[in-house]
């Protein structure tokens, strides 16, 4: 979408959206950050054109994805300026992660099965690996190595996401609840709620953001190792590597280090007051923008010439390499002119000894 915006990619220090590095690279981090954009570039793109040409006996318009999309009035992207790594953006770029996430500001109580749930035990951990990654089809070991953390902290109630609705593997743990679906964000909301065990998400990761809690985050594919590394470096939460996950002993010592270490509560706090006094919340944002298209329309000001450059005038190759021939050439005459200078020089020195020599 930068691409097609013309927008700064800032390679060297904004991670792409399967980079799992953080915006600290190295040479060759910022290598792989490079081919992972350009995949990325093509991958998406590639995939946009052909959904173009699907719809195309609905649709007569003659242009390609990045001319439909560089030619919106505003463009609206699920992130958050304050969570999110710093980058240059147009300003038609529009930030408004976090718009679905509702805070329980009004502290209104869950409905009776999981208000009486929190109540049992003083410590409540959430565990959800989101709706693509199933916990039913996890390596046995994995599980396993749950069942050894659950049954190793009595005191702590775990609430499994777990979509086999039949399964009894945790039925002689009293302190663990497997369930199909779970109200996520209004348990998330609820102070009882002390940990969130996620796989990192970009909607888990906004939740737990605004509503505070730390969490363990174990990364699985795609953008969840970037989002990640995008959460933990504001200290409300540690990630932990899922080939660790067979080792209950390793998982244990992670979710008692957050649960235990109270920096990781307060630097969650402290990031979800920030983005709960943000100047203006996300879902104003969307409203006023979509107001001012309505009443202004496309406004090609605030479009980047950029898009219409190729990569060479973009960066501005083209003149480095101008720039960098003049040098060369500038080097190479004032080389060849202060050899012909020498040249000359010694020419007369050997005229003037030899003359000298037959005088005497």
């Amino acid at each position: 979408m930068k691409y097609a915006h013309g927008e700064p990619a800032a390679i060297s220090y904004f991670p792409g959206l399967f980079s799992p590095n953080n915006d600290k690279m190295s040479f060759f981090t910022r290598a792989k950050n490079l081919l992972r954009m350009m995949f990325t570039q093509y991958l998406f793109g590639s995939r946009y054109q052909r959904e173009l040409r699907t719809i195309k006996p609905y649709y007569n318009g003659t242009e390609s994805w990045t001319e439909l999309v560089s030619n919106v009035a505003f463009y609206f992207i699920n992130s958050n300026q304050y969570l999110d790594y710093a980058s240059p953006t147009l300003p038609k770029t529009v930030f408004i992660g976090g718009m679905q996430v509702v805070t329980n500001k009004k502290k209104t109580k869950l409905n009776q099965e999981w208000d009486t749930l929190l109540k049992i035990r003083d410590q409540n951990v959430l565990i959800s690996f989101g709706s693509n990654a199933h916990s039913c089809d996890m390596p046995e070991e994995f599980k396993k190595s749950f069942l050894e953390v659950f049954e190793s902290m009595p005191d702590t109630t775990f609430i499994w996401k777990y979509e086999d609705e039949n399964a009894t593997l945790a039925d002689h743990l009293p302190n663990v609840k497997l369930t199909k679906w779970m109200p996520q964000n209004d348990l998330l909301a609820d102070d009882r709620l002390t940990l969130f065990v996620t796989h990192g998400g970009l909607g888990s990761t906004m939740e737990l953001a605004y509503q505070g809690k730390p969490a363990l985050i174990i990364p699985l594919l795609a953008d969840q190792p970037r989002n990640a590394h995008m959460l933990t470096r504001h200290g409300g939460s540690l990630e932990f590597d899922k080939k660790l996950l067979g080792n209950s002993e390793e998982l244990r010592k992670a979710i008692q280090m957050v649960l235990k270490n109270k920096k990781y509560l307060a630097n969650a706090k402290w990031l979800a007051g920030i983005l709960n006094s943000q100047p203006f919340s996300p879902k104003d944002v969307v409203l006023n923008h979509c107001n001012f298209a309505v009443e202004h329309g496309t406004l090609n000001t605030l479009s980047s010439e950029g898009k219409h450059l190729n990569l060479f005038q973009y960066y501005s190759f083209d003149i480095a390499i101008v720039f960098l021939t003049l040098a060369v050439v500038f080097l190479v005459l004032t080389v060849f002119i202060l050899s012909l200078l020498l040249r000359f020089l010694s020419g007369i020195f050997k005229i003037v000894f030899s003359t000298k020599k037959k005088l005497e």
